[in-house]
Formats: C-alpha cells, structure tokens, sequence
C-alpha cells in the first residue's frame, strides 16, 4: 500500500488532453456500477419474492424504511473511515462484505425456505454497508481528481450518474422477466457474483491513502466534531448548500416518488403497462441530464444553480395546470410524465453543481466526513417527503399539491441565490500546489 506522501506528482500520458481516460478512474467507475446493479437487482428480486409469499407490498417497503435509520446513524462514521483508510480497501472491503452477507443469507433461505427476518435483517445490513461506501466514494473522486479543477470533477461526477442511471435501468428493464424466468436464488446468485466481481475490480485501483491533518491521533467523535465545526465556523455556505440539497430532497422524493405513481395510477386510472413506460422514460431522461451536464460541464459552476432550481419549479407548473384544468386523462399523463421528465434532467444538473462544489470545498482530510454528513442531511428528508406528500396526496386534490411544490420552490430560489453568490465570493478550493503529493499511486 503507497501512502499520499510518498507519492509524487508526475505527469502521464494522455492525462493532461482527458484526466478522465485514466486506468483508476475506469476501475472506479466499473466497481461502482456492478455494485449498484448487484443492490438493486437483489432489492428487486426480495421485493418480488416478499410479494409472492406475503401478498403485501407494504411488507418490503416497511423492510426498506426500516434500514434508513441505520443508515442515517452510520453513514457519518462511513466518512470518517474515508478519511483515514486508503479509500480503495475500504470499497473493497464493503463489497466483499456485501457478497458475504448476500451468501449467508442464500445459505439460510436454502434451508428454511422464505423468511421474513431474514431478509430483513440482510437489507439493513446491505443498506448500512451501502452508507457507509457511499462518502467513500464521494472522497476518492476528489482525491483523484482535485488538481484539475471544478470542470473535470463535474465530468467525473456525470460519469458517475450516467452509470448509476444506467445500473438502475437494467434491473427495472430486466429483473421481472429473470425473475419469472429463474425465481429468486439464482438472482441472489447474480448478485453474490456481481458484489464479488465489484470487488475484484476495486483491488486493482492504485489510490493512496488520505492525508490527516491531525497526525493519526484524533478519535472518530473528534474527527465528527472538527467536519461541524468547518461547517458551522468556517464554510457555513457550504451547511446552508447542504440544507438547500436536503429541502430539494424532500420536494423531490415527495413529488416524484410519492405523487408521481398515486396521480398515474389512482387518480388518473393508468395501468401497470403505461406506468412502466413512464417510468422507463423518466430513468432515460435523468440518464440524459447526466450525458448532457458532461457535455456541458464548463458551464455548471454555482451561479448556474439558481438557474436549475427555477428550471426545476418550471417542470411542475405545467403538471399544476393539468391536474387543476379541465383535460383527457391521456393528455394529463401526457403533461405529468414530460414535467417529471424534465424534473430529472433539471435536479441531475443541479446535483453536478452542488457535489462538486461541496467536494472541491473541503480539505482532504474532511471531504469523507463533510459529505457523509451531507447523506445522512439528505436521508433524512427521505422520509419526511414521503410521508409528507402522501398525507397531502390523501387530504388535498393533486393540482394542489403540485401548485404547493411549485410555491415552496420558488420561495427557495433567494436563499439558493445568496449561497451561490457566496460560494463564487468564497476562496477557491484549495488544490496542490506545483511540486505538492497526488493521492493517486
């Protein structure tokens, strides 16, 4: 294992035309996307299963809200293993753990066929993991990729989305017809082999381990103390960020995940198959925006995060009018699956504005801890848009409640334009001077 400090910068082929076309980066990004399709194909096919046994949908969801809390405790102590563990172990070390949970549990199942504990107890695990790996990842990329910039953190970042959205896709498109197809212990299999592979792949990435500011001395309680006090002391336009991305959070986990589904299905009358391909349409548009801020990476600085917040109370309005106005319920599907379309593309570009920001904010030895801290922020408005939006959905009518979402996100726009205004008036992230370490062996 190299430490930072003994390695030395020096230039490589083909890195200064694309620091993107680099062998760590690829291995990154193909660890990450084989991990989350493994997740997600395994939570599919538990969701199936639960179903067929229990007839209860709400048995599963239960499962899943029930691991948040776990999840919101441990992601920070995640960011703080970040920033002191060579961040490559770590990755590699969680989802080999994933793999053998997922085995374990295969093994029991075999014997006892379906059990409900079980399976609980395996997706709190994986969800815990799947925290704590998370601002891990969120730290590498700065780690690798600090020294050149805002513009190519925010490719990397869309990179990144581009595989997260295609490796959610694949599992919606693919999991039902394997799953009637195989049942479910060859989909655990699939996913015991994808953790594994996941795995495999991250051993070979060359990445040191982070500089400490504190000499090796601090404990955890006092690394989480310090990542509040940069917070709150010294970048508190970087915590109102934070807060703004978790508000966003909660309009967006409500509207969409909530209202979108209740209005197509419920109030509209849709069935199962139009569902599907809205929901199809809506993954390919966020798979979009994530190719598109790419494209345009230049252009996303902090003064362009106002412009996609009002971009985003844009795409509601429209759906506001159709649930309120007197139209064919084809054509308010119409309306309400374009809207939530473009939802995605304008949160997935406010997403590569501010991840970024936030990462390129933070010293070295804090970015794990500062953006674990942003997750468990960001977790917590999970549950409060859900059950928020589904009481409004139940109590109020649906243009309503969309005209809502269009009034609370335009009451956000002042506050997200003094924060950007304060990051572009903030000292630039501090970068590696000529002669100074790179993390990356």
């Amino acid at each position: 294992m190299t430490n930072a400090s003994e390695c030395t910068a020096r230039p490589q082929t083909g890195q200064a035309t694309n620091p993107l076309r680099t062998r760590d980066f690829h291995l990154l990004v193909a660890g990450l996307g084989i991990s989350l399709f493994a997740n997600l194909m395994l939570r599919f096919a538990m969701s199936m299963w639960v179903l067929d046994e229990t007839g209860s949908a709400a048995a599963f969801a239960s499962i899943l809200t029930a691991s948040i809390l776990p999840t919101i405790l441990l992601s920070p102590l995640g960011g703080v293993v970040a920033d002191r563990t060579n961040r490559r172990t770590v990755m590699v070390a969680l989802d080999a753990l994933s793999a053998a949970t997922v085995l374990v549990c295969a093994a029991v199942f075999s014997f006892t066929g379906f059990n409900l504990a079980a399976i609980a107890m395996m997706q709190v695990a994986l969800a815990v993991l799947d925290a704590m790996e998370t601002p891990t990842v969120q730290a590498a990329l700065p780690q690798m990729f600090r020294s050149h910039g805002e513009d190519v953190m925010r490719r990397a970042m869309a990179m990144v989305n581009v595989v997260n959205q295609t490796s959610m896709l694949v599992p919606a498109m693919l999991g039902g017809v394997l799953y009637a197809m195989v049942g479910v212990m060859p989909m655990m299999g699939v996913a015991i082999a994808g953790f594994g592979t996941a795995a495999v792949v991250e051993c070979f990435i060359r990445l040191g381990a982070p500089e400490r500011g504190d000499g090796g001395h601090a404990s955890a309680l006092d690394d989480l103390r310090a990542a509040g006090r940069f917070l709150t002391h010294e970048r508190p336009s970087m915590l109102h960020l934070v807060l703004i991305c978790a508000a966003l959070n909660f309009l967006v986990t409500g509207y969409a995940e909530v209202g979108f589904p209740y209005m197509v299905r419920t109030v509209l009358g849709f069935g199962s198959t139009a569902y599907g391909l809205a929901y199809g349409l809506v993954g390919a548009s966020g798979l979009l925006g994530a190719l598109a801020g790419g494209r345009a990476a230049k252009s996303l600085a902090m003064r362009r995060f106002p412009t996609a917040i009002a971009a985003f109370s844009l795409t509601i309005l429209p759906q506001a009018f159709a649930m309120i106005l007197p139209m064919g319920a084809d054509l308010r599907f119409a309306v309400l699956t374009a809207g939530t379309c473009g939802t995605m593309v304008a949160i997935t570009l406010a997403n590569l504005i501010a991840v970024p920001a936030v990462q390129l904010g933070c010293p070295e030895d804090m970015t794990g801890k500062v953006m674990s801290l942003a997750l468990s922020t960001s977790m917590c408005a999970q549950p409060l848009g859900q059950v928020t939006y589904g009481w409004a959905y139940s109590t109020f009518p649906a243009g309503m409640v969309l005209a809502m979402t269009f009034v609370l996100t335009i009451a956000m726009l002042p506050p997200v334009i003094r924060v950007a205004r304060r990051f572009r008036e903030a000292p630039s992230a501090t970068l590696p001077q000529p002669g100074h370490a790179i993390d990356i062996a």
